[in-house]
């Protein structure tokens, strides 16, 4: 009995803020903990929450320039026009490099936003400066290209795209809000559909103005229901309260 209560007494149960040794071999990686993972995530989410104002405010402003370009301005107006989409790609752009910065798992970052990428790529201001200024025998064929597909419009739709998504996703709309973007949106998305297929500018004038809206109303509506019954149909018993 005595030798069982020294044993008792000499067992004691290793102490909750006890620190386990990590015996790691040569040549191996350890693993990092939750706690060491959990840091850069909270880093990238920080930078995320602080250029998130910034990266809402180049998304909106995405929707008035494409507007502006639909009435094929000149003078004054086409460098508002410029000016706003350099600054846009910039806010993109800035947004980008300092994720891929901040963020721990790069690869996944990137993965998760490709489709954004590749419209800060695309749609940078220099492609068509560099397409200008390169030595003709290297690049003529790239020139010629990028203006007998109309590339610059078709990158603008991809640019109004990400911006509509970037809005949906970040800015928090109610319905109606929601309802009013994709209003915008596909109407915008229709009218560069028919720059880019007929050259014409759908807003240089009132009538073509006029059934670009109705066009673009159209197509909401007929979204609208086909979302709704999507929706209606992923609940149970849905389709058949219908």
């Amino acid at each position: 009995m005595a030798l069982a209560a020294r044993r008792g007494r000499g067992v004691r149960a290793p102490a909750a803020s006890a620190r386990c040794l990590l015996i790691v071999k040569p040549g191996t990686v350890p693993l990092m903990t939750a706690a060491e993972t959990a840091v850069p995530d909270e880093l990238a989410s920080r930078w995320e929450g602080r250029l998130r104002p910034l990266v809402l405010s180049a998304a909106l402003a995405v929707l008035p320039l494409i507007a502006l370009s639909l009435t094929h301005p000149h003078g004054a107006w086409h460098d508002v026009e410029e000016i706003g989409h350099w600054v846009v790609w910039s806010v993109f752009a800035a947004e980008a490099a300092v994720m891929l910065t901040v963020s721990h798992d790069r690869g996944a970052w990137a993965s998760s936003h490709r489709f954004e990428l590749l419209i800060v790529v695309v749609s940078s201001p220099l492609v068509p400066l560099a397409l200008a200024a390169a030595p003709a025998l290297r690049l003529l064929f790239l020139a010629k290209l990028f203006k007998t597909l109309k590339l610059a419009k078709v990158i603008k739709l991809g640019k109004l795209h990400k911006s509509v998504r970037l809005l949906r996703r970040r800015a928090g709309l109610g319905p109606r809000a929601e309802l009013l973007l994709s209003l915008v949106g596909i109407t915008l998305g229709v009218g560069l559909t028919i720059f880019i297929a007929t050259d014409d500018a759908p807003l240089a004038s009132a009538a073509n103005t006029i059934a670009l809206l109705a066009i673009g109303l159209l197509v909401t509506v007929c979204v609208a229901h086909l979302r709704r019954r999507a929706r209606r149909a992923d609940v149970p018993g849905g389709a058949a309260r219908e």
